[in-house]
């Protein structure tokens, strides 16, 4: 990723083969999206003011341990559950985990607990579920950082760690305590469940939480079958590798999906920058080469790339992008 110095500033979001790989036969059926606009659109101009209170949804934060290189951290996550859930209810919820970007915290995209939160993410998700733009989604928003004294200042530090939270912490520990306690449409929290109920889970995150993205592509797409990477290249080749070594990336990412038996219609890569972000740079070459090295499998629907005119590497845009992207998952029409 190639980041100029207009992203200095921390707090608009600085960038910030394995065993553990996730790799069971995948059955190969029904498309895995409605045909998307090119075209990228704004936000509505209501969309930048809180939800009626009755069109909040509400979010609480779930506590777990993971290990990180042999060492026990206690973790913490947001979720976002959409207005109208109800715990004793048997209605299932399509489920999209979201990733920060360097030096974020998971409440840059969820605020706090409860229901008056007035960050961008939060404020959208509740008017895009209550116009109907996406049907009702639980939304957890994970932090990679083992914690606070990983929060180096310099991103190309949290590497290593969107690869381990993406091969090891999402599946091992997050996923069985999000997924056995929700509605979601997984039956157990076995492989085989997730494995099943792949088609309502989506994992997506905002620069180097894009960077995690690209990572469970690669670790887990058994799991999941969309993707949302904002603002961030593959890593799976190094830092910047998308940039600085695009066919390499293109040909592992390509791998991933023949290994794992599947075709371009069981999966959707929507991925976004915005027209002003340097990290354009290292994701425009990787694309690019996926598109003319595997266009079987990295189709004009399987893997789209979209940018925001005018964007940069900030929370503005980042809100445009899933404003276009998400309602393209889960087979929703807009």
């Amino acid at each position: 990723m190639i980041v100029g110095l207009l992203f200095v500033t921390l707090f608009l979001f600085m960038r910030g083969g394995s065993s553990n790989r996730s790799s069971r036969r995948v059955s190969s059926t029904a498309p895995a999206s409605r045909k998307a606009n090119l075209t990228m659109t704004k936000i509505p101009s209501n969309y930048r003011q809180r939800a009626a209170v009755s069109q909040r949804g509400s979010v609480e934060s779930l506590s777990y341990r993971t290990t990180y290189r042999g060492k026990s951290y206690p973790k913490s996550a947001l979720v976002y559950l959409p207005a109208g859930y109800q715990a004793n209810s048997d209605k299932k919820y399509n489920i999209l985990y979201l990733m920060h970007g360097a030096g974020m915290p998971p409440s840059a995209f969820l605020g706090g607990q409860g229901r008056d939160q007035t960050t961008g993410m939060k404020v959208l998700l509740d008017h895009m579920i209550a116009d109907k733009r996406v049907d009702p989604m639980i939304v957890v928003a994970p932090n990679y950082y083992p914690d606070k004294s990983f929060m180096t200042g310099n991103y190309y530090d949290d590497g290593p760690l969107n690869r381990a939270f993406a091969q090891n912490e999402l599946t091992r520990d997050l996923m069985p305590l999000v997924e056995s306690r929700y509605h979601t449409y997984a039956k157990s929290t076995s492989a085989e469940a997730f494995i099943d109920s792949r088609s309502h889970r989506a994992f997506g995150g905002f620069s180097m939480g894009a960077i995690t993205t690209w990572f469970v592509f690669e670790f887990h797409l058994p799991y999941f079958r969309y993707f949302m990477p904002m603002a961030g290249d593959s890593w799976t080749e190094g830092d910047d590798g998308g940039g600085t070594a695009p066919r390499q990336t293109a040909d592992k990412l390509a791998k991933t999906v023949l290994d794992d038996h599947l075709q371009a219609k069981d999966f959707l890569i929507s991925a976004s920058v915005g027209g002003a972000d340097g990290t354009g740079a290292s994701m425009a070459p990787m694309i690019r080469e996926m598109h003319r090295l595997h266009g079987s499998l990295f189709t004009n629907q399987s893997l789209l790339y979209r940018i925001d005119p005018g964007g940069g590497h900030d929370e503005t845009s980042f809100i445009n992008q899933a404003y276009n992207s998400l309602p393209l998952f889960f087979n929703q029409r807009k």
